[in-house]
């Protein structure tokens, strides 16, 4: 019913309900409070009547179109069963084609017989003429069936899960490391370069981390993404090292794979064959999962740290941070959007938590981060106005689209530091 049409009749409601009310004053002799609010039980009684007709006949409407749905649905299961079965034929047919080209024998058929194999492109172009059919069936098939039923054709790719993705994405070593890189200020010369994981699709497009981190995590496979993007990290630096290019680069480690048992071993056992990178190589780790890890994440980290190797802390969302327990916990960057310096350093005056006892200068800021060891980062700046209001705060290192978007590897050199297929199996014994 169009919601002009439940206007009206609401509006009747009203007007009927006020004549009962005067009637009632007027006729029956009420006092006139009484009266209003017989026409206001009225009115009441009216709409809640008419509220529940309409929610049935729009529970019986989407009944309706579910089934519709569930009709539709098995039709084009149908369909696709019928479609599977011929190219499950023309499949046979053509591996009998092969067999027969490979050894020269006569086609089965006798209506296609030819004395050698010489024949054998005249039946594979029959066969192409069939799939072609197959082809066009199919189409007029969903055609059909989409005129039909309003249903819209299925992409091969969205019909499989988020997690068959990612699983199909790492065995089939369809993922990219994308470089950004960390420059110096105010030189604004390149001292890092973060990593990040790109995984692709069948047909060559980038899957979002939003898309492919939570099914990720839910099949158990972040560990396994962490250590494809360590290994290639690891190849890299050692690249630049052969080159007496002292470049670091920060790779980004999910906090569930510090606490898993299966993972946490081998990854630990590879980065004590690789602890000459120490100086080169930076696990990080956002705000909230530092400041709530467990005991067991603790440790963890506590053992890379052992190793040499040191944190950076990202997605930061309070300054007010605990510099004593990050100097403890091995922490020697921290990463800060622009825009949360600003409005939290120097507008709201929050301050790091440190045994300084006077008052701090927002110049001075990146100074006291220092004195435990430790530099800021100011990330996600895109503008020169920014740069400005950074170095006003003698930020050290920034990162942002300003001074280079996260850019994918040369293909070669991502083929060249592309993990083995048994790195993904020994790694993960949840992949298959």
């Amino acid at each position: 019913m169009p919601i002009i049409t439940h206007i009206l009749l609401y509006a009747a409601y009203a007007m009927v309900s006020l004549t009962v009310g005067l009637a009632l004053n007027q006729v029956g002799g009420e006092e006139l409070g009484s009266s209003i609010l017989g026409g206001i039980a009225l009115f009441s009684a009216c709409a809640v009547t008419h509220a529940g007709i309409s929610a049935t006949v729009a529970a019986g409407r989407i009944g309706q179109a579910e089934k519709k749905i569930k009709v539709d649905m098995d039709r084009l299961r149908t369909a696709h069963r019928e479609v599977a079965a011929d190219i499950d034929a023309v499949q046979t047919r053509l591996d009998q084609v092969e067999t027969q080209i490979a050894f020269g024998t006569a086609p089965a058929q006798p209506q296609l017989a030819a004395p050698n194999a010489s024949n054998a492109p005249i039946e594979l172009k029959l066969i192409d003429q069939i799939v072609d059919k197959l082809g066009a069936a199919m189409d007029a098939r969903l055609g059909t069936l989409q005129s039909a039923g309003n249903i819209t054709a299925i992409n091969p790719t969205a019909a499989r899960g988020p997690m068959d993705l990612v699983r199909e994405a790492l065995m089939e070593n369809r993922v990219e490391l994308h470089l950004q890189p960390i420059v110096q200020l105010p030189q604004r010369k390149t001292a890092f370069y973060e990593g990040f994981t790109r995984l692709k699709d069948a047909n060559g497009r980038l899957i979002l981390p939003t898309e492919f981190i939570p099914a990720a995590e839910q099949a158990g496979l972040m560990s396994t993404i962490d250590n494809v993007l360590l290994f290639r990290c690891v190849q890299i630096v050692r690249k630049l090292m052969k080159q007496d290019r002292r470049i670091g680069i920060f790779c980004n480690l999910s906090p569930a794979a510090l606490a898993d048992e299966h993972f946490f071993p081998q990854f630990l056992d590879f980065m004590r064959e690789n602890r000459d990178l120490a100086g080169s190589v930076i696990f990080e780790i956002p705000q909230d999962a530092y400041e709530n890890r467990t005991s067991l994440e603790a440790r963890a980290m506590a053992k890379l740290v052992d190793l040499g190797f040191r944190f950076s802390i990202d997605r930061v969302t309070n300054t007010e941070i605990d510099l004593p327990d990050l100097e403890r916990s091995g922490v020697r960057y921290v990463k800060v959007a622009a825009g949360v310096l600003t409005e939290q350093i120097v507008r709201r005056g929050l301050r790091p938590r440190s045994a300084i006892t006077r008052e701090i200068a927002a110049a001075d800021i990146a100074a006291v981060f220092q004195r435990y060891g430790i530099d800021l980062i100011a990330e996600r700046i895109e503008s020169e106005d920014t740069v400005l209001e950074i170095l006003d705060l003698d930020v050290p290192f920034a990162q942002g689209h300003l001074f280079g978007a996260p850019r994918a590897i040369k293909e070669s050199l991502m083929e060249e530091t592309a993990p083995p297929r048994e790195f993904y199996l020994k790694q993960n014994g949840r992949v298959s």
